[in-house]
């Protein structure tokens, strides 16, 4: 699945743009984000989520929304 953050407008949030292999992947991913700020909350499978968000013909995405408990919107994915 690809993933990108939420930052910005649509070009910004393009630019970090990656592939994972699965949800695991994902969650490391997102890890790597949280490394800088050692007030993130925990990343683990309880505390981020993925939702249906829309389709977002501008990229060719069915969107769903990852959020992460005690952050709020971390970014998008291409699929759950």
């Amino acid at each position: 699945m690809k993933f990108r953050e939420h930052c910005g407008g649509l070009a910004e949030s393009m630019e970090t743009v990656v592939e994972v292999s699965d949800h695991g992947a994902l969650l490391e991913h997102i890890r790597k984000l949280a490394e800088p700020w050692p007030t993130f909350p925990p990343v683990t499978p309880e505390t981020v989520h993925i939702k249906p968000y829309g389709r977002d013909d501008r990229i060719g995405w069915n969107t769903h929304i990852v959020t992460v408990d005690g952050y709020g919107v971390l970014g998008f994915t291409d699929g759950p």
